[in-house]
C-alpha cells in the first residue's frame, strides 16, 4: 500500500473518530448511525458533485486553480463555491431523512456528516491528483478534515432554524456568509507563505467556537430533561449496604433511577448519593460544558471542619473519592448558574455580531 492509498485510509478513520465524537454531544436524543451515515454518503456525494460542477463553470470564465489558488480566490471563490456546496448537501439529506430533524442539535449533526463526507472524498481526489507531496497529505487528512467541519456547522444550525423554527430564508444566508468567510480565511492563511504558521491557532479558535455552538443547542434543547423532576418519586426500588458519605448511616435508602444516571436517598441526613460516575454524568448531562470532572473539582469545607473535594462547591466527595453526595437544591442551582453562563459566552464571544444573533439566530 503507498503511502497516497494509506493517507486516504487515515483521513477515513479520522472521519469515523470525529462521526463518534460529534455523535457524542447529541446527549440527550441521539441520531442513529445509519441516518448519520446517510448523511455521509448522500451529503458528501452530493456536495462535491455540486462543487465541481461549479469549478468547471468557473474555468469557461478563466478562474482556473491557478488564479483562485490565492488569498482574494480563497476568500471570494473557494470559500463561498465549497459551503453552498455542502449547504446543498445538507438540502438533499433533509429532504431524504426530515422526520430525523427533531432539534438544533441535529442540524449540526448533519451538517457535520456531509462535511465529512466532502472532506474525505474531496481527500481521495487530492491523492490521485498528482499534487501528492506528504506534507499535503497529512495536512488534509489531520487537519483539512476537522477544519471543514467547524466551518459549516452554523449553516446546519441555521437550516434547522428555517426549516423548523419559522425563521427568515436570511437566517441560512448569513450563516453561508459566515461559513464562506472562516473558509476563505483558513485558506488565505494555507496558501500565504507569511500567515501559515497561524493555520492551527485559527483553526482551534473556530473549533472553539463550534463548541459552544453545540453547548448553545444542548442548552436549549426541549429534550432535555429536569434534574430535579427525576428525582422527586423513587423508583420503587431501595439499595441496601450503601453507608452515606456524609453521616455513615448504613440504613437502606430509596433509589432514583432514570435513563441518565442512578442515586440514592438518604433518609438520616437528607443528601442524595450517587457514584463518581453519574455525579460525571449528571454535570455532562444537565450542564454540557465538556469538561472533564477532575477540572470540575475544588476544596470545599464544612461547618463540622471537615474538608472534602466538591463540584463547584454543590456535589462532594469523602476521602474514599466515591461515592459523592449532594442536596437536590444546591446541585440544580449550581446547573442552572453553569447554563446561564454558557449561553452568555454563546451570545457574547461569538464571531457573529449580537445584533445578527438576536435577529436570525435565537
Amino acid at each position: 500500500m503507498t503511502f497516497i492509498h494509506l493517507s486516504v485510509w487515515i483521513s477515513a478513520l479520522i472521519g469515523v473518530i470525529i462521526i463518534a465524537w460529534i455523535r457524542s454531544f447529541d446527549i440527550y436524543e441521539k441520531e442513529t448511525f445509519i441516518a448519520m451515515l446517510w448523511a455521509f454518503l448522500a451529503g458528501g456525494i452530493t456536495s462535491v458533485i455540486v462543487a465541481l460542477g461549479a469549478y468547471e463553470i468557473l474555468r469557461i470564465f478563466g478562474l482556473d486553480d491557478e488564479v483562485i489558488s490565492n488569498t482574494l480566490g480563497s476568500l471570494l471563490v473557494i470559500g463561498p463555491v465549497e459551503e453552498f456546496a455542502k449547504l446543498i448537501g445538507l438540502v438533499v439529506v433533509y429532504s431524504l431523512i426530515r422526520k430525523q430533524f427533531n432539534e438544533l442539535t441535529d442540524g449540526i449533526i448533519y451538517m457535520s456528516c456531509v462535511a465529512l463526507g466532502f472532506s474525505i472524498i474531496e481527500n481521495y481526489f487530492y491523492a490521485n491528483s498528482g499534487e501528492n507531496s506528504q506534507y499535503l497529505l497529512v495536512y488534509r487528512a489531520f487537519i483539512s478534515t476537522p477544519a471543514h467541519i467547524s466551518f459549516s456547522v452554523i449553516i446546519g444550525y441555521a437550516w434547522y432554524r428555517y426549516k423548523k423554527e419559522n425563521k427568515p430564508f436570511g437566517t441560512v444566508i448569513v450563516a453561508l456568509l459566515v461559513a464562506s468567510l472562516l473558509h476563505g480565511v483558513f485558506d488565505a492563511l494555507a496558501f500565504s507563505p507569511w500567515f501559515n504558521f497561524m493555520l492551527l491557532v485559527y483553526l482551534w479558535l473556530i473549533i472553539r467556537q463550534s463548541l459552544r455552538l453545540v453547548q448553545y443547542t444542548n442548552v436549549i434543547s426541549p429534550f432535555r430533561p429536569g434534574f430535579e423532576a427525576l428525582l422527586e418519586a423513587p423508583s420503587g426500588e431501595t439499595a441496601d449496604g450503601i453507608e452515606c458519605p456524609n453521616c455513615g448511616s448504613s440504613a437502606p435508602k430509596e433509589l432514583f433511577r432514570n435513563s441518565f444516571f442512578t442515586a440514592c436517598r438518604c433518609d438520616n441526613c437528607g443528601y442524595h448519593i450517587a457514584s463518581r460516575n453519574d455525579i460525571r454524568k449528571i454535570f455532562r448531562i444537565f450542564a454540557p460544558e465538556y469538561k472533564r470532572l477532575a477540572k470540575k473539582l475544588v476544596p470545599a469545607r464544612f461547618s463540622d471542619g471537615r474538608t472534602v473535594m466538591s463540584v463547584y462547591g454543590s456535589a462532594f466527595f469523602g476521602n474514599s473519592g466515591n461515592p459523592g453526595f449532594f442536596r437536590v437544591s444546591d446541585v440544580a442551582g449550581r446547573l442552572q448558574a453553569i447554563n446561564d453562563d454558557l449561553l452568555d459566552r454563546f451570545r457574547k464571544r461569538s464571531f457573529i455580531s449580537a445584533n445578527l444573533l438576536k435577529r436570525f439566530f435565537e
